[in-house]
């Protein structure tokens, strides 16, 4: 065991916490119940899980990829659409349905770097990947046909 272990053990449970507090979150969102509390608190926990060990592991190993860029470019994207819609949200400035299609793209998007960071593609994979990630996950978001429940 080694601290370049340690690293990939804390990124790999943060990203497993993003995947917890994106489901949370779907979850709440159907049942009209409010997450935002919750996810202001282990967001930032789990944000600091995934980046500061990834860093680390980018400078002790594989150093600047185009996936490794790709991933965080998806991080930073889906940590401000998360708090945009959650702020958005609990203020009553987009509806449950908008946000719901919000957390699909997300899901989608934090699925496409999971491959990126499992199959480390050229850049161009990488940025198909998280593309149609994110598209897949509009295209199910905007096709669901039960309704989230009204606020």
């Amino acid at each position: 065991m080694n601290l370049y272990s340690i690293a990939l053990f804390v990124h790999i449970v943060g990203a497993l916490l993003l995947f917890v507090l994106l489901t949370i979150e779907g979850v709440s969102l159907r049942a009209g119940i409010p997450a935002g509390q919750l996810n202001r608190v282990l967001g930032p926990i789990s944000g600091l899980a995934i980046l500061v060990p990834g860093l680390y592991l980018v400078a002790a190993g594989t150093g600047w990829k185009g996936w490794v860029a790709v991933g965080f470019t998806s991080w930073v994207l889906i940590a401000v659409a998360s708090a945009v819609t959650g702020v958005s949200l609990m203020r009553g400035r987009v509806s449950r349905r908008t946000a719901a299609i919000s957390w699909m793209i997300r899901v989608g998007m934090a699925l496409g770097v999971v491959f990126d960071m499992t199959v480390k593609p050229d850049a161009w994979v990488a940025i198909v990947a998280v593309v149609v990630g994110a598209a897949l996950g509009a295209t199910a978001g905007v096709a669901a046909r039960r309704e989230v429940r009204p606020t």
